[in-house]
This record gives structure tokens, sequence and C-alpha cells, in this order.
């Protein structure tokens, strides 16, 4: 039987003419092996009409790069953020939801050069360091607990919880018992749709803020796999200012948006930025990059060393 869309069509096989040469194109076998998945995980994205490879004259399936690409979008969002098969099929369909181009830049070596900064000629992209997507343990058990105690204050079942967010109930329910990791894309996911923000996520209600936060006495969470976001305010403002530390290779693991603007200021270490689908920014220590909260953007850190740099959004509303 063939694959039914979300839109209830089948859609069309890609088929290839069975004399032409397919250079760089695998089978599925080896295809399951460079992504680290099963050939029978691959074929059920298949049939749920998330990926859709080539087939010869006899019905083989080959992946080109393209396709090996969105095929780690896919391990990484079902494995790393937990998403189901409807919610990766509307990020793979929406331009500024889908992180198969970023995928590609960084994995494929197709990277286009970086847009021109404050008038500075753009550079190339360096490739980022190798680093695994498995979240390595899982969430703090204060986050874990933070997030749990939201939920029940909203009255929200695990159910509803995944209906809005995408998730499925089964990561969020690890999650709220520590047990599996979260990333920045999915923190600020759960964050919306309790109606709250990461600031107020990591704010602990039994201290009073105070003008003057101490460097060794900062609030801090640990947001995805080799990320540390520090709080450096603390009394209520409409400014949300945050210390980020990055691990190499360390990423948002997504595209997100929320309203306002957001400033970035790079202390140490080199950050590339997408903001969209077109605008791709490397920044390096000194750099500065401002735009509106409401463009879809994504982060990963680069080089071989950490990365650190000042983030300011107003309103607080990440």
């Amino acid at each position: 039987m063939r694959p039914v869309t979300a839109a209830g069509t089948a859609p069309p096989r890609r088929t290839v003419d069975p004399t032409a040469t397919l250079i760089g194109f695998i089978g599925i076998e080896e295809a399951a092996s460079v992504v680290g998945v099963s050939p029978s995980a691959i074929r059920l994205w298949e049939r749920q009409g998330l990926v859709r490879p080539l087939r010869t004259g006899g019905g083989a399936r080959r992946f080109g790069p393209a396709d090996l690409a969105r095929l780690h979008a896919i391990r990484r969002w079902r494995r790393v953020e937990g998403l189901n098969a409807a919610a990766i099929r509307r990020l793979l369909e929406t331009p500024t939801g889908s992180a198969t181009a970023g995928v590609r830049r960084l994995d494929t070596g197709d990277r286009p050069a970086a847009r021109p900064i404050a008038g500075r000629v753009s550079q190339p992209v360096r490739p980022a360091v190798s680093r695994p997507a498995q979240p390595v343990g899982g969430a703090s058990v204060q986050l874990a607990d933070r997030l749990r105690e939201l939920r029940i204050s909203r009255r929200l079942t695990l159910r509803q919880v995944a209906e809005r967010t995408g998730l499925s109930v089964s990561f969020v329910s690890s999650l709220e018992r520590s047990l599996t990791g979260v990333s920045l894309a999915t923190l600020r996911r759960l964050t919306a749709a309790y109606g709250t923000n990461v600031a107020e996520l990591m704010r602990d209600p039994g201290l009073a803020a105070g003008r003057v936060v101490r460097c060794g006495e900062r609030r801090s969470t640990e947001a995805g796999t080799g990320i540390r976001i520090e709080e450096l305010a603390d009394a209520p403002s409409q400014l949300e200012s945050q210390l980020f530390v990055l691990q190499p290779g360390a990423s948002s693991e997504g595209y997100y948006a929320h309203p306002g603007e957001e400033f970035m200021y790079l202390l140490a270490g080199a950050l590339a930025v997408w903001l969209g689908e077109d605008e791709h920014y490397e920044l390096d220590p000194g750099d500065a990059l401002t735009f509106p909260s409401t463009l879809a953007h994504r982060v990963q850190a680069l080089g071989p060393g950490e990365t650190r740099l000042i983030w300011i959004n107003t309103p607080p509303t990440f």
C-alpha cells in the first residue's frame, strides 16, 4: 500500500531511469548505517511521508546527499526532541521551520557564504566540530520538577501538552522524570505552551531579586546538550539578559520564534546564526547581531573551543 500524506493523497514515487548512473547515491542498508537507524525505521518514515527516496526500475531505494540530510534531521527530531510524525511533517513542509537546509550546510559542506555584518566582508562558514545529537543524560532534576509543576498548575494532562507542542506523550513524561534531555528549541516550545518563558522557568520565587548579580551567584540551567544559560539579572525588567555558554558543536536543535527583539554580543568562540531560510551569519568575538524575535532562528557553536555570548531579549519572551 502506498503511503498517504496528511492531505489524504499518496505522494508520487520518485523514479529514475534504470540506465542512469546515480553517482553519490546509496542503498537503504548503507543509508541506515550512515544515519544510525535501522532500515525498518527508514521504511516507516517513508510510509509516513517524511522521506521519498529515488526508486530504480526494479524498485530499489536510492538515497542522495539531500535525502541523508533529511534522514539526519528526522532522526534528531525523533530522538532528541521527541516529535511525532505529524509535527515532523509540518517542520519539513514549513520553510522557516525546516532544519534540513541547515543540516545540509553543516553535514555535507554545502555552505553558502555568510551575509556581511555591519560592512564586514563575508567569509565561508567554518565547519562545526562533530558532536552527537543525542543528549548526554537527562534534564536536571530541578528543571524536570519545575516543568511538571508548571503543567500541573495549568491543569494540563500529558496528552494536552503533547497536542500543544507536537511532542510525544512519552517524551514529555520522560522529561518530567529527568530521564531525557531537552533542546533549546523544545524548551522554548514547552514554556510557550505553559504561557511563560525560560527566564521565569529559572527564577526561584523564594529568593528576593536584587540589583547586583554576583559572578558566582548567577542562576543557571542546562538547555540541551552542551548549552548552559546563566541569568544576568534578577530584578523584573523589560530586558531579559542572559549569558549563554556553548560547548563545541552545541546547537539549539531547531528553529523557534517568539515576540520581541534580540541582541547578541559574542565574547569568545564562534557562533553560526540562521534567521529564517535566507540569512546566515558567522559571529566572531566582538561581533554583535540584532534581529526581530518573530523571525525563526537557530544557533550552533563553531570551532574547537567554548563559545560564550551575552544574549538579550526584549520584552522577556524567551
